[in-house]
């Protein structure tokens, strides 16, 4: 029996020994994580440590750390908080802080398990905050030990969070920078430069600027969304980053009196109230490529070593910054950058490269005064049919059929529509045997040899005839045919059908397929050099790749107004197919005026509008 109840002892024993050998080495791991993390950092993951430690399912804490409040919560994985049981555990947390008192309090089923809160405090043993962590159902004897055991943590926490725990500067954490796209836009790249010290650092204020030549552009800060040159912030802002720059080292003000050695980062301390600040350069390639300024921030202090932690662990992004803003140049950008850095290279290999770019730009120079070159502009045109013909009404009538339409192309002959013409097919029936019936009464005479009665039925035959001849005629104008091969361009009569017609009326237009050409719409102040054309193209608006040479270009002696614009119309002739280019259809005509001098051709503009302008 004694023997029984000393084994159970002993086995307590170890159980108590094995529990304190984790506490000790967790506050180890502990001390450890906040030397080599920031404080807000080294909080968050400080508190998945303890939670997991003492089989917790969700841990929060609040606490104050100098002016500063410091949140963290933690949930085991797959465990959701709802948001009542979010609340429920604040408000005991906020309760137990007010009384300082720690308390174990058993949630409601839908919460699950027992609440454990604790207050933490500071090094003038005032209440700096509290914790909280929720574990499983458990008896009311584990309850109290775990809750002891929170309470050793807990404080153990409140110190190193107090700077108790600091051991010199920690050594920079080496990791590989995350971007993503960050790099395919300037701004992404710098808002992730700000979420990373937000993160890492916990700072109150952050800018970023990148350096263009001898400046400083800020491009993002973290306390704005747009960033306005004219804010008096900015402007106090930039300038310490330039001062940054100048040096290109780190730059530290702690916000005490007038610093003779930063004045810029001392006037931009009084703009923030006096709180400290600093600047830091980011190296690529022993070039400064941006500046990142900060303002004091929880959990951390800025010291010049701090800073230049700070510098050492964000150079990641320093490689980042040319290659996004060169991702993102415009084309005149591209240019200038281009020939600055051409020019760089050109003053960096000596003089004889100097002297042969000289030589070049004299005779560049020389071919601006005495060369010449062709002098050449396009102007609007549109195809046009030279040879249009119109098809009118011959007579009046109902149409009845309808065998052509705008697009198709028309044999000399061939039937585009017809008008009705029954009537005349009964009349011409009606003559026809009235002819018949007359030249039988001639043939009674002559058997008769009654020559009065014969020459009178000859002329009434021949009557009857010329009558008849007339309604072939109007037959034959019921049929209207194409007058030669054409292209129909106009005459969509579907909706005419069984209507009258009179006559005269146009009922198509048709235009010969090769008779194409181009009307030129000339400018007013080109219409001189058109005259003087040497050459000439055109390119369809359907087909500019393809160009045809125009020839016997003729210019209108008046001009006419034309979209509102005072214009020489111009005619050309053009070798093409109107079923390929249909008239109507617009382009360009490229005219080459013949040779002039290069500077005239370059400077004519602008001396134009001079002496119309100034009368020079």
């Amino acid at each position: 029996m004694s023997g029984g109840a000393g084994a159970a002892e002993s086995g307590a024993q170890g159980v108590a020994e094995g529990r304190l050998q984790s506490l000790a080495a967790l506050q180890c791991e502990l001390r450890q994580l906040f030397a080599s993390r920031p404080t807000n950092r080294a909080l968050a993951e400080a508190l998945a440590v303890v939670g997991t430690r003492l089989e917790a399912t969700y841990a929060v804490v609040h606490t104050r750390l100098g002016v500063h409040v410091l949140s963290e919560e933690w949930a085991q994985a797959g465990r959701k908080i709802g948001a009542e049981a979010r609340e429920r555990i604040n408000q005991v947390l906020w309760e137990s802080v007010s009384c300082e008192e720690s308390r174990a309090v058993r949630l409601a089923e839908g919460a699950g398990g027992t609440l454990m809160t604790v207050v933490t405090y500071d090094r003038s043993a005032e209440p700096s905050g509290g914790a909280a962590i929720v574990v499983p159902e458990c008896s009311k004897e584990r309850a109290l030990q775990v809750l002891a055991w929170f309470e050793g943590i807990l404080g153990y926490l409140a110190l190193l969070l107090d700077g108790g725990a600091a051991q010199g500067p920690r050594p920079a954490e080496r990791r590989e920078i995350q971007t993503k796209d960050a790099a395919s836009h300037p701004l992404r790249l710098a808002r992730a430069i700000l979420a990373d010290l937000e993160t890492r650092y916990g700072v109150d204020l952050a800018a970023v600027g990148f350096v263009r030549g001898e400046r400083v552009e800020v491009v993002a800060t973290s306390a704005s969304v747009s960033v306005r040159e004219a804010n008096p912030g900015i402007v106090a802002m930039r300038a310490a980053m330039e001062e940054c720059l100048d040096r290109g080292a780190a730059v530290v003000h702690a916000g005490s009196a007038v610093d003779e050695d930063c004045r810029l980062h001392a006037q931009w301390s009084r703009a923030m109230n006096g709180s400290p600040v600093a600047s830091f350069p980011l190296l690529c390639l022993g070039e400064t490529v941006a500046v990142v300024s900060v303002s004091q921030g929880a959990g951390i202090e800025l010291t010049e070593p701090q800073v230049v932690l700070m510098a050492e662990e964000l150079s990641g992004y320093a490689a980042l910054v040319p290659l996004s803003l060169r991702a993102n140049r415009s084309l005149l950008a591209h240019a200038r950058d281009a020939v600055a850095s051409g020019w760089r290279r050109l003053r960096a290999h000596g003089a004889l490269r100097l002297g042969a770019a000289l030589v070049l730009a004299v005779a560049a120079l020389g071919w601006l005064a005495f060369g010449t070159m062709h002098f050449t502009f396009t102007v609007p045109c549109v195809v046009k049919a030279s040879e249009r013909r119109s098809v009118a009404c011959p007579r009046s009538g109902v149409l009845a059929e309808l065998f052509a339409r705008p697009g198709d192309r028309v044999r000399q002959g061939q039937l585009l529509a017809s008008i009705d013409a029954s009537d005349d097919y009964l009349q011409r029936a009606e003559l026809a045997a009235e002819i018949e019936s007359v030249s039988a009464l001639v043939d009674q005479a002559v058997a008769e040899r009654d020559s009065g009665k014969a020459r009178v039925q000859e002329a009434r035959r021949n009557s009857l005839q010329a009558q008849l001849a007339i309604v072939d005629a109007s037959i034959a104008q019921a049929q209207i045919r194409a007058p030669h091969d054409a292209l129909v361009l106009d005459g969509d009569l579907r909706e005419r059908l069984g209507s009258r017609i009179e006559i005269g009326t146009t009922l198509f237009e048709l235009a010969s397929f090769e008779g194409a050409c181009v009307e030129l719409r000339i400018p007013e102040r080109l219409v001189l050099d058109a005259r003087d054309w040497l050459s000439a193209e055109f390119a369809p608006a359907s087909r500019p790749d393809r160009t045809h040479r125009l020839a016997a270009l003729r210019i209108a002696p008046s001009s006419r107004v034309v979209d509102q614009r005072n214009v020489f119309l111009g005619e050309a002739a053009v070798d093409l197919d109107l079923g390929m280019v249909p008239p109507g259809m617009e382009g360009v005509a490229h005219v080459d005026a013949g040779p002039r001098s290069v500077w005239w051709i370059l400077s004519h503009r602008l001396t134009d509008w001079l002496h119309l302008n100034f009368w020079l």
